[in-house]
């Protein structure tokens, strides 16, 4: 299976992403990249892998009445998740099940293109980054962000992959670590610059992650993913041991309640 296959939901799964992995991580993420890359009113906007779609609907809001939203994810169970947490104020979000890789949208169709956490999945990378070029209108921007690699982009998966390997095994450190694996600036330059895009810029954001030190919010923030039952399945002890031993690493980001833990996503900006 590749890693777009492993890192697919199912089930009750969506929920658990839309529960935790939204407020935690994908939302904070989604704010940076419209802050860097605004939609503006009237705008026609895509959210390529969307997930349970906060990129689509943080944009839905900027574009106004006369723009035009619309998010795809290959899984079917996601965009259920994101059609049922459209606020029935927001303007509607044209949601669909697709891929990526053969985007079912007429060329130039789309002002804007986002990506967020997803390009690093596609098993391929070229071809999707060509469908996103193809459906942006002369003129368009794609903003993708993808994590900065874990150590240093990333200090808590850094240590949960480290706490992995010597509690769980090898595959689930190496798994928790495949978010991370497309963080070198002059790879994500040189895949958008070979797709056809122009006047690409690669920044650097961050925002914090509030990570607790219990089993119940290790077990919440795993739920669901590809090794999720590394940690499931860990008696009591030894996950207690685990968190000990991650939470000794994370000391300097201590702020008295919780430890704040900067995460740094890359930028890239790319014109059509």
């Amino acid at each position: 299976m590749n890693q777009q296959g492993q890192w697919q939901v199912s089930g009750s799964e969506a929920e658990l992403y839309e529960l935790y992995k939204v407020p935690r991580i994908f939302r904070p993420a989604a704010e940076r990249l419209l802050e860097r890359v605004p939609p503006r009113p009237g705008e026609r906007v895509l959210d390529v892998a969307c997930g349970t779609g906060i990129v689509a609907r943080l944009a839905v809001m900027r574009v106004g009445p006369a723009g035009k939203v619309a998010g795809l994810d290959l899984n079917a169970r996601m965009i259920a998740m994101a059609r049922a947490n459209t606020p029935a104020s927001a303007r509607p979000v044209e949601w669909k099940q697709g891929d990526a890789q053969v985007l079912p949208f007429e060329d130039g169709s789309f002002d804007r293109v986002y990506c967020q956490q997803g390009l690093q999945f596609f098993p391929d990378k070229p071809r999707a980054l060509r469908e996103m070029r193809r459906a942006l209108a002369p003129g368009g921007i794609a903003a993708l962000s993808v994590w900065r690699p874990a150590n240093p982009g990333s200090p808590y998966n850094a240590a949960l992959a480290e706490g992995l390997e010597k509690h769980a095994d090898a595959t689930a450190a190496k798994l928790s670590l495949v978010p991370f694996t497309l963080g070198d600036p002059s790879v994500l330059g040189k895949l958008a610059g070979d797709a056809g895009f122009e006047a690409i810029e690669i920044e650097t954001a961050t925002f914090t992650r509030y990570i607790e030190p219990t089993q119940e919010w290790l077990l919440q923030d795993t739920a669901g993913l590809p090794y999720s039952t590394a940690v499931a399945s860990m008696d009591s002890v030894t996950r207690a041991a685990m968190l000990r031993e991650i939470a000794s690493k994370l000391k300097p980001y201590w702020n008295g309640n919780t430890f704040a833990i900067p995460m740094e996503t890359h930028i890239v900006i790319a014109h059509k």
